[in-house]
This record gives structure tokens, C-alpha cells and sequence, in this order.
């Protein structure tokens, strides 16, 4: 979980921000208590694993990208809120089977 699928959500979730609510690296890295250049490296970052990417296109992950995206951008969120979220995201994988092998 932390090292795959943590990071794709970073990604996903810096994209959102970036793309759709037009924010710049330094807001996004703020938001998300990392770097600029960690926000930088996450959009330039088009290898990485295969298994980072294998999570990139993952619907579930892209939706609860989204939504961390939408509650970053309208009202923040506490590291307690996020971190349930990421355990709810968890939780979903393991359900769909997606944190196997």
C-alpha cells in the first residue's frame, strides 16, 4: 500500500489539483504537506513501477483521487481526515481484490 499505491494517489490527487482547480505546485504542496519539487517530480514522473502505474489506471483509485482532490480544494483537510480516507481506499482495494500479488 505505501509503496504503490500511496504514491499513485499523490500523483492522481496533484494532477487533480493542478489540472482541474488550477492550482500552482507551491499551493498543491502545501495542501498535501510535501515539497514543490516532490509535486514537480509527480507530474513529471511518467515510468516509475509498473506496479505505481498498474495503480494509475485503477477506478478506484482515480475515484477516491478525485474525491481528496474536491475536499483539498473546498474545504482542506486534517492529516487524521486524509489518512481515513487512505484507509478507506485500503479497505476498497482489499475488497476487490486489487492488493494481491
Amino acid at each position: 500500500m505505501v509503496r504503490h499505491v500511496v504514491p499513485a494517489l499523490r500523483m492522481l490527487v496533484s494532477r487533480q489539483l493542478l489540472e482541474k482547480y488550477n492550482l500552482n505546485q507551491v499551493q498543491v504542496a502545501r495542501m498535501l504537506n510535501v515539497t514543490q519539487p516532490s509535486v514537480s517530480n509527480y507530474m513529471g514522473r511518467r515510468k516509475g513501477s509498473a506496479k505505481i502505474r498498474r495503480y494509475l489506471s485503477n477506478t478506484v483509485v482515480n475515484e477516491y483521487a478525485s474525491i481528496i482532490a474536491r475536499k483539498l480544494f473546498e474545504k482542506g483537510l486534517s492529516l487524521n481526515e486524509l489518512e481515513d480516507d487512505i484507509c478507506s481506499l485500503c479497505i476498497e482495494l482489499r475488497k476487490g481484490g486489487y492488493l494481491t500479488g
